[in-house]
């Protein structure tokens, strides 16, 4: 365990975490340009959270929405290959072949491994929250932004995002800046698609979006300002093998400054591409 001069951090970087269902901006299971048996195989597996990691099967088809006949064949299909697996108790856990697939992730082998270190050292440096963040899909209409891994310590403020967390896309400074470094079309696409509940920039409105996106881009990182917590967040310089990801520190607003944290947010974000490109 890596100590430091501020307390010692706890750096969570699990090998596989489900996502939050009941946060995601895009649950319907009827996604658009998706075999409706695939995106309802999909729900059925996004219905497990941290804290809800045993269901049964009535819990499944009321999360999912999926209807009862339905839910309970897609069940024994995702038993029979490993997706599900059924507990002593008669409920439904997320079965090993999920685990077994997750290794393989480039999230695991690429880019947390190169970011562990560099996540510590910008937590040395702020003593605050310090997260790694990935899009859950390439797809405009339906990314998320989900958190992989955390650096936290005594000092670091009380905070819902966690590992394994999916937020809509631009409910999060990390969400902000994983979507400023897209394309314009896929801004454009994304804006046409997010509704005013799913977005913290500005208003919400789409020109504000734009503008807010713009301003982010420009200085290269993004800053939220919420009641009792500031949050500043960089992209990863992109590159092949590993998926779009951004760094971000959550602080309390009277630690605030932005200058050291946009400076040290930005050095970390640099010195985690500069190892994925070393590892190539």
């Amino acid at each position: 365990m890596h100590s430091s001069v501020l307390g010692e951090p706890e750096l969570s970087m699990p090998a596989f975490a489900a996502p939050e269902h009941s946060i995601h901006g895009n649950d319907d299971h009827s996604s658009q340009g998706v075999a409706p048996l695939l995106s309802r195989a999909v729900s059925i597996l996004r219905c497990f959270t941290q804290e809800q990691n045993t269901m049964s099967a009535k819990e499944l088809g009321q999360r999912s929405g999926i209807p009862r006949s339905s839910t309970h064949r897609l069940i024994n299909d995702l038993v029979q290959l490993g997706m599900l697996s059924k507990t002593s108790s008669g409920r439904f856990c997320v079965g090993s072949l999920v685990w077994e697939l997750a290794q393989y992730s480039e999230l695991q082998f690429k880019l947390r491994q190169a970011a562990q270190v560099h996540l510590t050292r910008l937590y040395d440096a702020s003593g605050e929250n310090v997260f790694l963040g990935v899009l859950t899909t390439n797809a405009p209409d339906t990314a998320e932004a989900m958190y992989v891994g955390h650096v936290r310590g005594t000092r670091s403020a009380p905070t819902r995002a966690q590992e394994g967390k999916v937020f809509p896309i631009l409910a999060t400074a990390m969400g902000a800046a994983l979507t400023f470094t897209q394309s314009h079309e896929w801004r454009d696409e994304l804006v046409r698609h997010i509704s005013p509940r799913q977005s913290a920039l500005a208003s919400g409105s789409a020109n504000e979006i734009r503008r807010a996106l713009a301003a982010g881009k420009q200085k290269g990182y993004y800053v939220q300002h919420r009641t009792g917590s500031v949050a500043i967040a960089a992209p990863i310089p992109g590159g092949d093998g590993y998926p779009n990801a951004a760094v971000e520190i959550v602080m309390s607003p009277e630690r605030w400054d932005e200058a050291f944290f946009a400076r040290n947010i930005r050095a970390a974000a640099q010195a985690i591409a500069r190892e994925l490109r070393s590892g190539d």
